[in-house]
């Protein structure tokens, strides 16, 4: 089962072009395949204008395995995302043998949900999140198995985990996790060979960089996300606690409803409450945005939260279940899987808070993954007292379906910047046929998938107040909505269009659909994992200079 779903998950990804931060790995990978000893040794155009490698948030694991792909069977986003293979092989393998381990019995219902959920299959991408996790919990399973076995494997767990940490910075939760398995199970010095090897392996590297650019990687972006006091910190983090909430409410209904068939709960409660989260999630889909919002109160952030918290107070239902007695008295239940796994969901809940800039999917991937942990344990030990507790099959369904929905509307959001792109520098292509002495530089605004298709087309970058555009080049230019915040594709300034004499307007291009729901790019940061939308999903318009210009 653990290949089949990696297989599915894998296949499931290649339909989908890039998108938001893919481009950025990319642009990585491609550097490193030709200047593999140099990963920062280069400026990107990220944001608003080129920036140093080095000030772009990117660790190097997931960037030179793309790079390898690169140099077996070119740039080829296809072939990439078949490449991330291993990684999602991997991430079944662990998670089947933590579900073995903690919930014997549950692993053929609790796996799908888990590798199918919105968590899993729309957050690989070409990203760094779903490799990080991977690394994380293969090394957290190899531990638990070196635990008793002597330092060497417990060493190897802990390379693992500064691999896991080398992926994505917030994999800093896995040492904890080990340190955690190790004090609850009485294993504290393997755990310190695996911390230790850990966190050499975590320095070794940034002790590199520093040896050959003067500054840490990490301790740059570490040092530049902090600032403002302990007070601003602590506001700032209350702030999150909602918007997670509401992700958490997304990405982990598939481990809530096994958490709650764990509970003495009725079964046509549990079918309720799961008809009603689809119910929700349906009209959201289909209904515009304006239809959601009330004075004072967006409908669609407050039904994300309270599924999320829902989830989570069932999860914690299941760890009360498994660690307190209460029929002849209060007391506590000598259980070290069940006390592990109550820490690790804490460690990840605390991770998920204390190490985020702001909300966003991603962040709570981990939680989504030991929430179903603690879920199928519990279920696992009360199906060996009560067998008709086993749940019903359509929650593995629901759980799954959930994560492909998710997936299916997620595809769909990342096409609009491939395919205006594409139509972008067809126009341009038949405007130079028809005046051919008009064959200037291409320029584009915008980020994320957007920048990655202009790019590959031959674009450049244009650049507010820098970038002096001549008379005869092209310009290809979002349109953005005028009520929304954080608008697609991104440009990190204030865009403005060219006036009607400075250029000939050759017309804009549409994509859209009657799908409400969008991901992009509220999935990866923003207030909801899934929201409506009042407006087309792209809109670009292209342009040809009569004279200079610069935008201001």
């Amino acid at each position: 089962m653990p290949f089949v779903l990696a297989g599915l998950v894998t296949l499931a990804n290649v339909a989908k072009p890039v998108t938001v931060d893919d481009t950025a790995y990319l642009l990585f990978a491609r550097h490193i395949r030709s200047h593999p000893t140099d990963p920062y040794g280069f400026a990107l155009f990220w944001w608003a204008q080129p920036e140093p490698a080095m000030e772009v948030l990117c660790p190097p694991v997931v960037p030179y395995w793309l790079a390898v792909g690169i140099t077996l069977f070119g740039e080829h986003v296809g072939l990439l995302k078949l490449w991330l293979f291993p990684f999602v092989l991997l991430l079944a393998w662990a998670l089947n043998a933590l579900l073995v381990r903690f919930a014997r019995g549950m692993e053929g219902v609790a796996l799908p949900v888990l590798m199918l959920s919105p968590a899993v299959l729309p957050a690989l991408n070409l990203m760094l999140d779903v490799p990080a996790l991977a690394l994380a919990l293969v090394s957290v399973e190899l531990f638990i198995r070196a635990a008793g076995r002597g330092p060497g494997l417990a060493a190897l767990a802990g390379c693992v985990a500064g691999l896991a940490m080398q992926t994505k910075y917030s994999a800093f939760v896995t040492p904890a996790v080990i340190a955690w398995y190790g004090i609850t199970h009485r294993r504290v010095l393997p755990a310190v060979c695996a911390v230790f090897a850990a966190v050499a392996l975590f320095a070794g590297w940034e002790l590199l960089l520093v040896a050959k650019y003067g500054r840490s990687h990490f301790a740059f972006h570490a040092s530049s996300s902090g600032g403002g006091g302990l007070s601003a910190f602590v506001e700032s983090k209350f702030a999150l606690l909602a918007p997670l909430g509401g992700y958490l409410g997304c990405l982990a209904v598939g481990s809530g409803l096994l958490a709650l068939s764990a509970l003495r709960i009725s079964r046509l409660w549990i079918t309720g409450a799961a008809a009603v989260w689809c119910l929700g999630f349906g009209l959201l889909a289909t209904l515009p945005r304006r239809c959601t919002v009330v004075p004072n109160l967006n409908l669609v952030s407050a039904y994300w939260q309270l599924s999320g918290l829902i989830w989570l107070m069932a999860g914690a239902g299941c760890l009360g279940v498994l660690l307190f007695r209460v029929r002849t008295g209060l007391g506590v239940r000598v259980n070290r899987g069940a006390l592990f796994l109550a820490g690790w969901l804490l460690i990840e809940l605390a991770a998920a808070i204390g190490l985020t800039p702001f909300p966003a999917a991603r962040r709570v991937i981990g939680v989504s993954i030991v929430l179903g942990l603690v879920a199928a344990h519990a279920l696992s030990r009360v199906c060996r007292l009560h067998p008709d507790r086993l749940p019903s099959r359509w929650v593995v369904g629901a759980g799954a379906v959930a994560g492909l929905l998710v997936a299916a509307i997620d595809t769909l959001d990342a096409y609009p910047e491939k395919l205006c792109a594409e139509e972008a520098a067809l126009r341009v292509a038949r405007a130079r046929a028809e005046e051919p002495l008009s064959a200037g530089q291409v320029w584009y605004v915008g980020h994320w998938g957007f920048q990655y298709y202009c790019e590959r087309a031959g674009m450049r970058p244009l650049i507010a107040q820098q970038t002096e555009a001549r008379a005869g080049d092209y310009l290809v230019v979002p349109e953005y909505p005028p009520d929304d915040p954080f608008p697609r594709p991104y440009a990190g300034f204030d865009v403005r269009h060219p006036p009607e004499w400075v250029a000939d307007d050759l017309g804009g291009i549409t994509v859209d659909d009657l799908l409400s729901a969008k991901t992009v790019p509220n999935y990866y940061g923003g207030a909801g994992p899934v929201t409506g939308r009042d407006h087309r999903r792209l809109q670009v318009r292209v342009y040809r200079l009569r004279t200079d210009w610069v935008m201001p």
